[in-house]
């Protein structure tokens, strides 16, 4: 069946236990969406209230601050590689959104709204332990990331990017890297050409 392939990746990441309860994956079927997204599509905007968390089965995704005078700013990286839950902190404050979700490439999602993952929480406290556990995990990460690159040298946190998050720098345009660093692009190659060559 189709959804069981969409599923498979999500059912492979959850506790063993709760990927083979029938009426648990029975449920999980019937309240996920799946969305297909092209580059340069747009889970959130600034101003929605962010109702949803997704899956990543494929693709990238930044997190962007968008100011008050419309400059962006890269605040973190998702992709089905690490990491592959996705939402803003307006899940869980329920304020309208001062950060977007942009695809950098065309992937596809499993959408999963709050009131089905807060519904299946109180009914499966394994599934509430394994949620809150992935949403500590993404909030931990953006604080480690941001944490590391206050304290490194520009030239220090390329290398930590190179050692530790590959994937970051295989896939993710560098005017994103150097966006999300506080640095000009032409700066970040500059630096990059420095370092690995």
């Amino acid at each position: 069946m189709e959804t069981d392939d969409h599923l498979a990746k999500l059912l492979a990441d959850l506790p063993e236990s709760l990927a083979r309860d029938e009426v648990f994956v029975s449920e999980l079927k019937n309240i996920t969406t799946v969305v297909a997204v092209d580059k340069g599509d747009y889970l959130l905007r600034t101003g929605e209230i962010c109702q949803d968390a997704y899956f990543i089965n494929k693709g990238l995704f930044i997190n962007l601050y968008v100011s008050e005078k419309g400059d962006e700013c890269v605040t973190g990286f998702s992709s089905d590689y690490q990491y592959p839950f996705l939402s803003a902190i307006g899940y869980f404050t329920q304020a309208p959104s001062e950060f977007e979700i942009k695809a950098l490439e065309a992937g596809e999602l499993l959408k999963l709204s709050r009131t089905h993952i807060e519904d299946l929480s109180l009914r499966y406290p394994l599934f509430a332990s394994y949620y809150q556990n992935a949403m500590l995990t993404i909030i931990s990460k953006l604080y480690s990331m941001f944490a590391i690159r206050q304290s490194c040298t520009a030239e220090e946190f390329i290398k930590y990017l190179y050692n530790h998050y590959m994937w970051i720098m295989q896939r993710v345009p560098d005017k994103y890297i150097a966006q999300y660093m506080g640095i000009s692009n032409a700066w970040y190659c500059k630096l990059k050409k420095r370092i690995f060559n």
